[in-house]
C-alpha cells in the first residue's frame, strides 16, 4: 500500500487541547519524514521521550511534536514506511478518535493497494530486555520470523488482561486500530492541573471508575484496553524507522519503556 493522495486532519490535542493540523502527503522519500513546518526529520533521527503519557518527538532544538503513537500506529499498522510526510501544526498531533482507526480509513482511501512499500525489516539475532528501575514492568523481543506481540497489563477494577496478536495489515486494521486511550476517572483533576487530558472527551477515550466504565458505545472489545497497548507499542517502534521481525513481550510497559526499546533497537 503507498499513499498517493494527500489527507488533512484537524482537532484537538489530548493533552493540550489546542487546535491541532495534521498534513500527511506523498513525498519521494524513502523513509516516512515528519515535520512542524520548521524543521523535518525521518522518524528514526529523532530523539524521544515517553514520560508524559504520551510519544514525543524531539528536534535537535527541542522543539517537539508530541503524542505521535497513535498516527504513527496507523501508518505502521497499514505496512507504509516510506513515501510518506508528516506535517504537523500546533505542536502535538490532532486527538482524533483516541485510536487510530480514522487515520487508516484515511490512509486507506488515499492510498494505491496494489503497490508495496519494499522497506527491509529489522531482525535481531539475540534477545533485548528493557526493564523499569524496580524490575516490576519490562518489556523484550527475541528473534522471530515475523512480528509478534504478547502484551499483558493489570488496571484497577478491570483485573489483568493479556493479548497475543500476529502483524498483519488485516489483522492490525480488525484487533487493533479502533482500540482506544483510558484513563482513570480518579487521575483527571490530577492530569489536567499538570496539562495533560485537556483534550480528552468520551469522544476520544474511556474512562475507568470505580463505578464502572464509561465509554461512548460501550467497550468495543471485551479487553480493549491491552489491545490499545499494542496499539501504542505498533505506534512507539515506528521510530526505528522500519518493520521489525521479533517477538515482543511485554509486562505493564507503557510508551518509556517502548521507546526506549526502539531507541536501543535502531541503535543497533
Amino acid at each position: 500500500m503507498t499513499l498517493n493522495g494527500t489527507i488533512i486532519l484537524k482537532g484537538v490535542g489530548l493533552h493540550s487541547g489546542q487546535d491541532c493540523e495534521l498534513v500527511i502527503s506523498p513525498s519521494e522519500s524513502p523513509e516516512i519524514i515528519m515535520s512542524n513546518g520548521i524543521h523535518e526529520l525521518p522518524l528514526r533521527k529523532f530523539k524521544l521521550s515517553g514520560t508524559n503519557r504520551g510519544s514525543d518527538y524531539i528536534f535537535s532544538d527541542d522543539s517537539r511534536i508530541k503524542t505521535c503513537e497513535h498516527v504513527l500506529s496507523g501508518l505502521a499498522g497499514l505496512g507504509i514506511w516510506s513515501g510518506v510526510k508528516l506535517t504537523v501544526k500546533g505542536g502535538e498531533m490532532p486527538a482524533l478518535d483516541g485510536c487510530a482507526k480514522i487515520i487508516c480509513d484515511e490512509i486507506i482511501a488515499h492510498s494505491d493497494k496494489s503497490r508495496e512499500n519494499n522497506i527491509n525489516a529489522l531482525e535481531i539475532s539475540e534477545p533485548v530486555i528493557i526493564s523499569s528501575d524496580d524490575k516490576t514492568r519490562f518489556i523484550a523481543a527475541f528473534p522471530c520470523e515475523n512480528l509478534h506481540i504478547t502484551y499483558t497489563v493489570e488496571y484497577k477494577y478491570i483485573g489483568a488482561q493479556i493479548f497475543d496478536y500476529d502483524y498483519s495489515p488485516e489483522n492490525y486494521f480488525n484487533e487493533i486500530a479502533s482500540a482506544r486511550t483510558f484513563a482513570y476517572e480518579s487521575d483527571i483533576n490530577y492530569l489536567r492541573s499538570h496539562n495533560m487530558a485537556l483534550g480528552g472527551s468520551l469522544d476520544n477515550a474511556v474512562v475507568i471508575a470505580e463505578s464502572g466504565i464509561k465509554a461512548a458505545g460501550g467497550l468495543r472489545f471485551a479487553n480493549e484496553f491491552v489491545r490499545h497497548k499494542i496499539l501504542d507499542l505498533t505506534g512507539d517502534l515506528a521510530a526505528i524507522g522500519r518493520p521489525l521481525k521479533a517477538h515482543i513481550i511485554a509486562v505493564r510497559a507503557g510508551h518509556e519503556l517502548h521507546l526506549k526499546l526502539a531507541q536501543k533497537l535502531r541503535g543497533d
